[in-house]
């Protein structure tokens, strides 16, 4: 009894959008139980040919609506897969781009360093001139 009391406090405890998931998760467990209720029932009885058509069409609904089911039960919405391939998508844009920034700033970098090189050796060559000038003197 104590268990079954600090599992509803645990449950009330659990965030809003947990307890959503576990609630979606209680309904495609009973939706796929009631199929399979559906399935065992059928294998012993018959159906009358006057039903026959309007209980083909309610279990194909139900069926068709299992693989949502399925989906709920293993943890994959659509919904949330469709919402997480677009997030990817725009941040594998955003590496993208990221990268070709970072290609250009190298090559900037890489110019500064080659002009400052060839600037100072320009001047240290002056400067080893007229310390050569200076010692000739």
């Amino acid at each position: 009894m104590e268990k079954l009391i600090t599992g509803i406090f645990k449950i009330k405890k659990m965030k809003i959008e947990d307890r959503r998931n576990l609630r979606h998760y209680i309904g495609a467990a009973g939706v796929f139980a009631l199929v399979i209720g559906l399935l065992i029932f059928l294998s012993y009885e018959t159906i009358p040919q006057e039903n026959k058509d309007i209980f083909v069409s309610i279990i194909g609904m139900i069926v068709g609506s299992l693989s949502v089911v399925i989906f709920t039960i293993i943890g994959k919405n659509p919904d949330e897969v469709h919402s997480l391939q677009k997030k990817v998508e725009s941040l594998q844009a955003l590496a993208d781009t990221m990268e070709k920034r970072n290609d250009q700033l190298e090559n900037m970098i890489i110019t500064l360093q080659q002009d400052i090189i060839k600037k100072l050796s320009v001047v240290g060559a002056q400067f080893q001139l007229k310390a050569e000038d200076k010692e000739s003197k």
